[in-house]
């Protein structure tokens, strides 16, 4: 067996995960948790740098989290025809939440489905302060990249390659193999036609 080393392979991974990491804002479904976690154990491993994948994963979706943000400026002005007129400017309470826990916000957002794409279009079409949501957000990706890498980090440690490799066999096996026993033991009763 040919082992070849190849030296972009860590470039390449890097710049998966800054790009997963800024379209997770806009397609939800992108496993970048995963990733994070899965790089943290290469980490563990020798194979990537912790720092550069923490890098790598917070000024990707802290890009996303500003085209997020941005969008939802975008909204506000292509729609504020359609919204009532105010006399004074009104503060919702979620605005008056947000500004005062924003790295907690985004924190919390992130382990919501959508969560993270709510909450930075609404910043922008609330119009929170674009410096104030830009900080906060690059503090929060930096907290969220730090915390998955080093939990694939542990586990990169403390569970060897081989469990690792059999745990993904045995998920994959039975994500595989559900649909399909749930399908003989539960057959779709057939559609027969009453004469009378």
């Amino acid at each position: 067996m040919m082992d070849i080393a190849l030296p972009a392979a860590p470039l390449a991974i890097y710049l998966v995960v800054w790009v997963v990491a800024a379209l997770d804002l806009f397609i939800p479904i992108l496993p970048t948790g995963a990733l994070m976690i899965a790089g943290g154990a290469l980490t563990a491993q020798g194979e990537l740098a912790p720092l550069f994948l923490i890098a790598a994963g917070t000024l990707g979706a802290w890009i996303g989290d500003l085209g997020g943000y941005r969008l939802g400026r975008r909204l506000a002005r292509g729609f504020a025809h359609l919204a009532p007129r105010r006399t004074q400017p009104d503060r919702p309470a979620w605005h008056r939440h947000f500004a005062r826990h924003t790295v907690l916000s985004l924190l919390a957002a992130r382990c919501l489905p959508a969560g993270r794409t709510i909450a930075a279009v609404t910043a922008g079409r609330q119009r929170f302060p674009q410096r104030g949501y830009a900080l906060a957000a690059l503090l929060a990706e930096t907290v969220w990249a730090v915390t998955t890498v080093t939990l694939g980090r542990l586990g990169g440690w403390f569970i060897p390659p081989t469990a690792l490799l059999a745990v993904t066999l045995v998920g994959l096996a039975v994500t595989a193999l559900t649909p399909v026993i749930l399908r003989l033991h539960h057959p779709k009763p057939s559609s027969t036609i009453r004469e009378s």
